[in-house]
């Protein structure tokens, strides 16, 4: 029996016009291939539904082709859109689907990608992978990380961040997927005494987390586009269970 692929994570921005047909992977992730040339991959959107993709050896490299066409209609995908392919064991990938929102530069180096806003707001934000495989997240924006515990009916808030950006005393927040949908949240803020008066998310997550997959242990990163608004980034954990280090750059902590 041929040995399945065991592949790293990686990250793709869209920028080719043949992206609809196929899409060609970094050479230097298929170092660690040692598959056959010609196979069947399994990709999970942001949904949670499964693609099954052909991976297929040319001349010129490695490339997602028979399926992939179908992928990208599914997820109306279009130039600019920045994916995370997150490998979750033999031929499985999770799928993350990042929107331009009105991005006009985008670049890439290595496994850095940075987007960089234009006339209308949007996320500026850089994902990185470590040697280690940590994941390094930055932005212009405030950020703050949340896993997804057994209450998954709230979220905490960091009180210096909330306390920062006028959150607290707002009844509620948008959170928007990386597919560009919306969920509006009710705001909390729990005033007993051991809480410290911490602000919680409440009503209306369950709805974002079951639209979106998200699983006990998964890693999401909020980011505060504007005032009553973030972005919700999803590192889902890892094969076996094995939950994804991630961390903010400093230049994406709350600012004094």
């Amino acid at each position: 029996m041929a040995r399945k692929p065991k592949l790293p994570s990686f990250f793709k921005v869209l920028q080719s016009d043949d992206f609809p047909r196929q899409l060609c992977l970094p050479p230097a992730l298929m170092v660690h291939y040692n598959g056959p040339s010609h196979c069947k991959c399994a990709l999970r959107g942001p949904t949670g539904k499964w693609w099954t993709v052909g991976l297929e050896e040319r001349e010129d490299g490695f490339y997602f082709c028979e399926g992939w066409q179908r992928f990208v209609t599914d997820h109306s995908l279009t130039v600019g859109y920045f994916m995370v392919f997150d490998h979750q064991g033999g031929s499985k990938f999770d799928v993350t689907i990042c929107h331009p929102m009105g991005c006009d530069k985008r670049r890439s180096i290595g496994n850095s990608v940075t987007v960089r806003p234009g006339k209308r707001p949007a996320t500026a934000a850089a994902v990185e992978e470590t040697s280690t495989g940590s994941i390094v997240f930055r932005s212009e924006h405030p950020c703050f990380i949340g896993i997804l515990g057994k209450n998954q009916y709230r979220m905490n808030i960091p009180k210096e961040l909330a306390v920062a950006e006028g959150l607290i005393g707002k009844e509620r927040v948008m959170l928007k997927d990386p597919n560009g949908r919306s969920w509006n949240v009710k705001l909390r803020l729990d005033e007993k005494e051991h809480h410290g008066g911490r602000l919680l998310m409440t009503q209306g997550l369950v709805a974002c987390w079951q639209a979106n997959n998200i699983l006990l242990g998964d890693t999401i990163v909020f980011e505060l586009v504007k005032r009553n608004e973030m972005e919700v980034h999803i590192f889902r954990t890892g094969a076996g269970g094995n939950m994804r280090s991630v961390v903010l750059d400093a230049s994406s902590r709350v600012k004094h």
